[in-house]
C-alpha cells in the first residue's frame, strides 16, 4: 500500500515525499497493519498462554481459540482487546522505521558502491 502511494505522490506531483510525508505514509500504514492483525496476534498470544491461564482444552487449534474467544468475551472485546495502546506504538514504530530505511535507500543509491551498472548506460 505505501508503495502505491509513493509512486502516486511522485506521479503526480513530480518529486519525492518528504520525510514529514514519508513518516506520515509509514504511520497510516502501520495503523492499517496493526488494525488487520491484531486477532491474529490474539489468538497466538492465547494459544501460547494456555497453559499457564488453565485454558489449554479450549486453545487446541486456532479455529476452538478463535471461537472460544468469541463465545466468552465477544468479537469486538475479545478479538481486539488492548488494540488502542497498539494504535499509539505501531505508527509511531512503524513511521519511524519506514522513514529511516526509504532515506537510508535513497543516500545508499546515490554512492557510486550501489548504483546500478545497467542503469549507468
Amino acid at each position: 500500500m505505501t508503495h502505491f502511494v509513493f509512486y502516486h505522490t511522485e506521479t503526480h506531483l513530480g518529486r519525492d515525499p518528504t520525510p514529514i510525508e514519508r513518516m506520515l505514509f509509514g504511520a497510516i500504514a502501520g495503523l492499517v497493519g496493526q488494525s488487520a492483525s491484531y486477532p491474529l496476534d490474539i489468538v497466538r498470544r492465547r494459544m501460547q498462554t494456555a497453559g499457564i491461564t488453565g485454558h489449554i482444552h479450549d486453545y487446541t487449534s486456532i479455529m476452538n481459540t478463535t471461537r472460544s474467544i468469541i463465545k466468552e468475551e465477544g468479537f469486538i472485546r475479545g478479538m481486539y482487546k488492548g488494540l488502542s495502546m497498539n494504535w499509539i506504538k505501531g505508527p509511531i514504530a512503524v513511521g519511524v522505521s519506514f522513514t529511516t530505511f526509504d532515506i537510508l535507500k535513497h543516500w545508499l543509491r546515490k554512492l557510486p558502491y550501489f548504483q546500478d551498472d545497467s542503469k549507468k548506460t
